[in-house]
């Protein structure tokens, strides 16, 4: 993968995912505390956002229980985990487009993972 794309979804998953993700309020089927994710938001800004940079077609699956069962994986595959903090739940989003943009170089896929306090 390119590494000005390796950055640009690297920006892209922190700013979607804070945007679209909401402190829970608490009740029967919630923690209080606990990170509420707006999947279909988070999925159309990040196509949006790739489709805008680089053109073609993208997809995006998110989800606390995302998986991307298909391999060969596609040209283009970009997968995050979002961690609230020790002890949460992840919360996976997966990037792929089958369009070639650009030679894949040797670089790993980036590996998102950021922490945040329940404070």
């Amino acid at each position: 993968m390119p590494r000005d794309m390796h950055n640009f979804a690297i920006e892209v998953v922190s700013e979607v995912v804070t945007t679209h993700r909401h402190c829970g309020q608490g009740g029967q089927s919630q923690n209080t505390g606990a990170y509420l994710y707006d999947d279909q938001n988070i999925c159309d800004d990040i196509n949006r956002s790739f489709l805008s940079k680089y053109g073609g077609r993208w997809f995006c699956v998110a989800g606390p229980h995302a998986v991307f069962p298909e391999l060969p994986r596609p040209p283009q595959f970009i997968y995050f985990e979002h961690s609230a903090g020790k002890g949460s739940q992840k919360y996976r989003i997966f990037i792929y487009s089958y369009d070639e943009v650009e030679p894949s170089d040797s670089a790993p896929p980036p590996a998102y993972v950021e922490k945040v306090s329940n404070s």
